[in-house]
């Protein structure tokens, strides 16, 4: 009976721990942790160190920043469906929650900023290309996404 009661609460362990371990909400692009680009900028050892210690150093305040926006975000929700809530107070709730989405994106323009200045020109170039050609690659994947979608609703 205890092996029962037991397995029940490894699964909920293992689920969050796996949850843990994919890391705090919806995460960027990081390329300097994709070794193909890596090796594609042609990045020096210490550049790669420069910039991983970019992103730890970055890593703790984007969190804090991430987790506020998803409060501001809550409570403009909760604003917007409460009928006791004036005009006033929905509109300085939107506000709060767009302030805090500007400050989270720029934490993110700083950090990528910082890691910038460790590249070389050639570098950024290329970078700059990489990410053209992942943006491409990643709205074709969303509307073959949309379209199949949209498919399904038509059957």
């Amino acid at each position: 009976m205890k092996r029962l009661m037991i397995l029940p609460l490894l699964l909920v362990m293992l689920v969050s721990l796996s949850a843990d371990a994919k890391g705090w909400g919806k995460r960027d692009w990081q390329w300097w942790q994709n070794e193909s680009i890596v090796t594609e900028l042609n990045l020096s050892e210490d550049q790669v160190t420069k910039t991983n210690e970019i992103s730890t150093k970055f890593d703790p305040i984007l969190k804090e920043a991430n987790e506020n926006f998803i409060e501001k975000k809550t409570a403009f929700r909760d604003a917007q469906s409460n009928p006791d809530d004036s005009r006033g107070d929905v509109i300085k709730s939107f506000d709060s929650m767009w302030d805090s989405k500007y400050k989270m994106k720029r934490i993110k323009l700083d950090r990528e900023l910082d890691m910038k200045e460790v590249l070389t020109p050639e570098q950024v170039t290329k970078l700059g290309e990489i990410k053209k050609e992942h943006k491409e690659k990643m709205m074709r994947k969303h509307h073959k996404m949309m379209d199949k979608k949209s498919d399904k609703k038509k059957n």
